[in-house]
């Protein structure tokens, strides 16, 4: 006999045999459950071994689980009212098991808005972990766990049309007691108009002296809140406010708040979670009994006060003495009440921590005798860690509550929260993340809009917005539509997006790109489009006044933030704001008018084989084009004596780092066959035995992490990779450009040679492309990393954004040095020859009397664009040549400049050069349309 639930609009039944039968859409009659095959409505797990429901009887609510294969049985109590269904585990027989799926149903249902029915489940506490986010999904399931106890275990499924979702979600929410309820988080965060507020960070300087000078800038650049970053205004763990700052300690901080308030300002309190300062009340001069700690040892003999040495009886193999930023790894110990750091581990016998500096954090250096128990502490971020079953995380929750209370703060950010998996291991983030935000929220005395930098079921109950990715460093358009792509799944939730954390960059080499008005005019004119707030770090009363470039870009800020609030954008122009890659710009007048832009953008790498030559679209009316021309670093010429040679592919077995596509294979070789440099050339091949059509397809792929996303809308995945090791890492410092020849084949596939450091030192992934859409020898140089290009194509780190955008390579330190070939089509085989790679000292250079020419007219400019520095001419009267740090160095003389007519016009730039060094640089044209409708 099956059991059946049903709700107002959707019916799910359970047959005699464990299977879903039936999740019928009551309005439509449609099931979509998926029926091959049957999905068993429950499972256990033993190991890597899951034991379907075999068996299923019904007594009422009561639901007697069989799991034939596991000889365990579970009771359920189902229960269903008139907008959803409840799962509760009453009991297992087997409480060794490792996991219970107590709810497990198939849906062949994509899980996006526009479908007719939708469905998802809510967990309803902390014993319940259900991986998929609060948003319309194709599988409901529902785990527990012995850790944590299966009994009372619960969970809601909700099916309806999407139009009710949200209604119903809340009518979920409020039903539970285990659950926290934010009337401006979750179900109800669309609500509240405050969470598309815009901030900027104050990283410590915001006294009661200097108040009203950040009101006066978040005036400046229209914005209506302020976060507050703890670590120098306030300490992360115990939240003491710093005295020279604050010297009345929180009545201080409640001062500026309050003059905040005065002003229409919310504050932000912006912690490390539960993450402890090693300065801490918990940490010294007595170290809490309830520090997080993964390993204990025995004191092998007694520790005198001048021992330096800790011997322990277990073996320490598994210790390690590297630390860094991500790394989930300390080199201190407790030993009774003192703290010790060591420097190194003798992993042999007699097993020992060595080096050791006695007395850390200010802790007593007293004798231990010999059978003490030695525990190693817990460490990431460069904070100690609550154990996460211990009162100290509740502690570290009750504290950060208080502070919120008293100074009346309005917003939270729990920044650092994505080391969740340091309490109790990365298959229980969830569970402890979880556990320490509805401590604290149990704590607040009035709902705070809530941000954590990291995302998963359990936090959507609280949570205001999703989407404050750090600050990127290059290709920001892209960045940006990366984002806004995440946010849009982000919505699904009934979420409000974030459009993140911006920066103003000025000239900071070769890795990273300065800001310009265009990058703030697309992240601005993206946030109408989308009502999505932004938050600015790194400008404050102290440099907005000094920076002549800040000021400029603040000034468009407010404009667009301005006209963001006054809600006077038409939806039909909101529409064309959202578009990925279409720029406009805000009419100047005050008024909410846009028109269209058309850039070109070309990177000039050499005054040869083309490599500055391009074409430019005017699909506008005849007008004068502005230009702007950024001189970027130069490399030293191939034959430098500075050079180092990283491969002469003399010893192919050194490329052992390999891995491939589907479908793809590689090889390189050494060739005496085709040479231009030396005795040899590496011979560097590849495979695509793929057939049209095979492989992933061209889509956009995205996951819902708060830092990273998967972005792909390139080729199929025809990419393969063979890459050199270093052990100890090779040292490139001052040799951040690569030259080589390549004898390319034309056949269009692009090559990528990439770098990479160890990833406890730096995470960035350092790629740098060249398309083979040449034949014969060409001598290419590469220094800027690829930030616009990588999501053009699929890689098996595609979708690391940080990686790609924001982090760096530390030149000094590379670990892994890998060719790539990508974009190959299926079916086709690819060869290329190529000279020795060498690494060579970048070079500032100098453009000298640069010249663009549109179809046969010259642009001449009559400066010199230093490297670093760039010009800017509107296409009318003003040319203006700025520095590295953006400040306005000299207005310059143009001549020749004419207006261009609507229509396609070849491009090409030049300028006086030395013959030794290729000048490079990056060019952009512009012109303006229409405004719009």
């Amino acid at each position: 006999m099956s059991a059946s639930f049903e709700t107002g609009t959707m019916r799910w039944a359970i047959g005699a045999g464990g299977l879903t039968e039936e999740l019928v859409d009551r309005a439509s009659g449609v099931d979509y459950s998926i029926q091959s095959p049957n999905s068993p409505c429950a499972l256990v797990r033993r190991g890597d071994i899951e034991y379907p429901a075999t068996k299923a009887s019904v007594d009422g609510h009561r639901v007697v689980l069989e799991f034939g294969g596991a000889g365990v049985t579970a009771e359920l109590e189902i229960s269903a009212n008139e907008r959803y269904v409840v799962v509760e585990v009453s009991s297992i027989s087997d409480e060794g098991v490792d996991e219970f799926v107590f709810l497990n149903v198939d849906l062949s249902l994509s899980g996006v808005a526009d479908e007719p029915f939708v469905a998802c489940a809510l967990a309803l506490n902390l014993l319940t972990n259900v991986t998929e986010l609060p948003k319309p999904t194709g599988k409901l399931r529902a785990s527990c766990y012995p850790r944590f106890g299966f009994a009372r275990a619960k969970v809601a499924i909700i099916g309806c049309a999407i139009t009710d979702m949200r209604e119903v979600m809340q009518e979920v929410v409020l039903s539970s007691d285990d659950i926290p309820t934010s009337p401006i988080g979750g179900p109800w965060a669309l609500d509240s108009e405050s969470n598309r507020g815009s901030y900027l960070f104050n990283f410590g300087d915001m006294s009661i002296d200097a108040v009203d000078d950040w009101i006066n800038l978040a005036d400046s650049v229209g914005f209506n809140q302020i976060d507050f970053h703890g670590g120098n205004s306030f300490r992360m763990g115990d939240c003491l406010p710093n005295p020279e700052t604050y010297p009345e300690g929180m009545d201080s901080f409640k001062t500026v708040i309050d003059r905040l308030h005065d002003a229409g300002i919310s504050a932000g309190l912006h912690t490390y979670a539960f993450f402890l300062d090693k300065k801490c009340r918990w940490v010294t001069p007595i170290p809490h009994l309830g520090l997080g700690k993964d390993a204990e040892f025995t004191l092998a003999e007694t520790l005198v006060n001048d021992n330096t040495e800790v011997l322990v009886e277990e073996s320490t193999e598994a210790m390690s003495s590297i630390t860094g930023f991500f790394v989930r790894n300390s080199v201190t110990l407790q030993i009774d009440n003192e703290l010790i750091v060591y420097s190194g581990v003798d992993r042999d016998p007699p097993f020992a921590f060595t080096a050791c500096e006695r007395g850390a954090c200010g802790t007593e250096v007293v004798p231990h005798q010999a059978g003490a128990k030695v525990h190693h502490l817990k460490e990431c971020f460069g904070y100690f860690t609550p154990g996460g079953d211990s009162d100290l995380l509740s502690e570290v929750a009750a504290k950060s509550a208080e502070m919120f209370n008293y100074c009346g703060f309005d917003m939270m950010y729990l920044d650092a929260l994505d080391g969740e998996d340091i309490l109790g291991g990365p298959e229980n983030g969830w569970h402890y993340g979880s556990k320490f935000v509805f401590e604290l929220w149990k704590g607040l005395k009035k709902p705070s809009m809530m941000e954590m930098s990291t995302f998963h079921h359990h936090l959507w109950y609280v949570r205001s917005r999703l989407g404050a990715w750090d600050r990127p460093a290059r290709s920001y358009k892209r960045f940006i539509d990366v984002h806004n792509a995440a946010n849009d799944q982000y919505r699904q939730m009934f979420m409000p997006a974030h459009l993140g954390w911006w920066g103003v960059n000025t000239w900071a080499g070769h890795e990273g790109e300065p800001t310009m008005t265009d990058d703030v005019e697309y992240l601005c004119g993206t946030a109408i489009g989308t009502d999505t707030g932004l938050s600015l770090m790194g400008i404050d009363p102290s440099n907005i006044g000094e920076e002549p470039v800040m000021e400029r870009l603040a000034a468009i800020i407010k404009r667009y933030e301005d006209v963001r609030h006054a809600g006077t954008v038409p939806e039909s122009v909101k529409k064309q704001l959202r578009e990925p890659g279409r720029e406009f710009v805000l009419a100047d007048d005050g008024s909410s008018v846009f028109c269209p832009v058309e850039r070109s953008k070309f990177k000039v790498l050499s005054l040869s084989n083309g490599q500055n030559r391009w074409h430019i679209s005017n699909p506008y009316g005849p007008q004068p084009v502005s230009v702007r021309i950024e001189a970027l670093m130069s490399a030293a010429p191939y034959d430098s004596a500075e050079a180092i040679e990283v491969t002469d592919f003399a010893d192919s077995s050194r490329f052992s780092d390999r891995e491939f596509g589907p479908g793809m294979s590689a090889e390189i070789a050494s060739s005496a066959d085709i040479v231009k440099i030396g005795a040899q050339s590496g011979c560097f091949s590849a495979q695509n035995v793929n057939r049209p059509g095979d492989g992933q397809s061209a889509q956009d792929q995205y996951s819902l992490t708060e830092h990273g996303i998967r972005a792909s809308e390139g080729s199929a995945e025809s990419w393969a990779k063979l890459g050199i090791l270093s052990d100890p890492p090779l040292d490139l410092g001052g040799h951040e450009a690569f030259g080589f020849w390549i004898y390319g084949d034309g056949a269009g596939e692009v090559l990528n040679l990439q770098l990479r450091c160890p990833s406890h030192m730096i995470g960035g992934i350092g790629d740098h492309y060249i398309a083979i859409n040449f034949e014969g020898w060409r001598y290419v140089e590469l220094i800027e990393p690829e930030g616009q290009r990588v999501d053009e194509y699929q890689w098996p780190y595609s979708g690391n954004a940080y990686a790609i955008y924001r982090e760096g390579i530390s030149y000094d330190k590379i670990e892994s040095f890998s060719l790539w070939y990508n974009d190959i089509s299926p079916g086709a085989s690819v060869v290329n020859y190529l000279s020795p790679i060498r690494a060579l000292p970048l070079v500032s250079h100098t453009l000298k009397k640069p010249v663009i020419t549109i179809g046969y007219t010259d642009f001449s400019f009559d400066t010199d664009i230093e490297s670093g520095q760039y010009l800017e001419f509107d296409g009318r009267d003003q040319c203006i040549l700025y520095g590295k740090s953006s400040e306005k160095i000299a207005e310059v003389n143009v001549e020749g400049a004419q207006p261009i007519a609507t229509g396609i016009h070849n491009v090409t730039f030049s300028c006086d050069a030395d013959a030794e060094i290729n000048p490079r640089a990056r060019v952009m044209l512009s012109t303006v349309g229409p405004p719009l409708d």
